[in-house]
């Protein structure tokens, strides 16, 4: 009998929970970007919604100061922008809106790289953008041209800051794409964050020992920064390639397990960015580069479902209206 009781006023308390379902409601329910992405009135604006509206991306170009750190939940990490402020741009802070004309470009092409993509890929890359004037990082000692645009991910909090977005600069179509891509390949194949994907041991082991990291001592360490360069300055490419890297990136940041696909991502940056006439020499003449080269191909294709000498042709054509 008693269990009979029970069971009836459990039927009681769903009826009435049902009941009222819609006075239980929250009062306070918005559960979109903070803040709120408007539709305009400025062009670069309507690109911002835009990218609401279909990816479900998060990006600012009008933030300011404390408010370009904030995120939805908090404050975004700054001890990287510490660093640089300390070592290599002390104008970081506070930090500076983006220039609307430039970013209206920057857009564009963002929205360009991403309808290139596969819908599902779209939409898996860092939700939050933050665009904003300054230099985020300038380190020409040992970073070549196309990463000292400054974008940096705080990839915990999913969000990735673009520097330089300035009128004084202009519209920088080769480099943004650059970065756009390194980016996105950065970002989306992380084993870190993305622990589904395999870490690209077979990738890695091709240069293992090689990395900056696998050398202990800073005598060992300086010496490889001697190689990077020529005697007249320029990146040692002979020296990189015959050590199985295209860019002094993944030679240095690669320096563990959880960072292998670093190295991964300068190949498919490298590949998407350079018509193949213009590799083909390195793959036939360095054989550890044509050994990654073809893993990179596989491993995009078999995880991301992403031909990337395919993508490339198409991002190669593409530029700002």
């Amino acid at each position: 009998m008693k269990s009979k009781y029970i069971l009836l006023l459990g039927m009681i308390v769903s009826f009435i929970a049902c009941h009222d379902e819609d006075s239980l409601k929250s009062e306070y329910e918005y559960d979109g970007p903070i803040p709120a992405i408007a539709d305009g009135p400025s062009e670069a604006q309507k690109l911002c919604y835009s990218l609401y509206q279909k990816y479900d991306l998060h990006t600012y170009y009008t933030l300011a100061g404390d408010e370009a750190l904030r995120t939805p939940v908090g404050w975004t990490q700054t001890a990287m922008f510490e660093y640089y402020a300390e070592y290599y741009n002390p104008d970081i802070y506070p930090m500076q809106a983006a220039d609307e004309m430039t970013s209206e470009s920057f857009l564009k092409l963002m929205i360009k790289f991403l309808d290139l993509l596969p819908e599902d890929l779209a939409k898996s890359i860092s939700k939050r953008h933050v665009l904003v004037k300054c230099n985020l990082v300038q380190d020409n000692y040992y970073l070549p041209w196309p990463l000292t645009i400054a974008y940096t991910d705080e990839a915990q909090q999913g969000i990735i800051y673009w520097g330089d977005m300035t009128d004084e600069i202009g519209e920088q179509l080769d480099l943004w794409k650059y970065s756009i891509t390194s980016a996105y390949f950065e970002t989306r194949t992380s084993t870190y964050f993305h622990n589904y994907l395999p870490v690209p041991s077979e990738f890695a082991n091709v240069s293992a020992g090689k990395y900056l990291y696998d050398y202990t001592t800073d005598e060992e360490q300086s010496e490889v920064f001697d190689n990077l360069f020529t005697e007249d300055g320029d990146l040692n490419m002979d020296f990189l390639m015959s050590n199985g890297f295209v860019d002094p990136f993944g030679m240095i940041k690669s320096g563990s397990d959880k960072y292998q696909f670093l190295d991964m991502t300068t190949y498919a940056t490298w590949i998407v960015n350079n018509p193949l006439e213009e590799r083909q020499n390195a793959l036939d003449n360095y054989p550890l580069v044509k050994l990654k080269y073809d893993l990179t191909i596989k491993y995009y294709k078999e995880n991301l479902k992403l031909d990337l000498e395919t993508f490339g042709k198409s991002w190669l054509t593409v530029t700002i209206d």
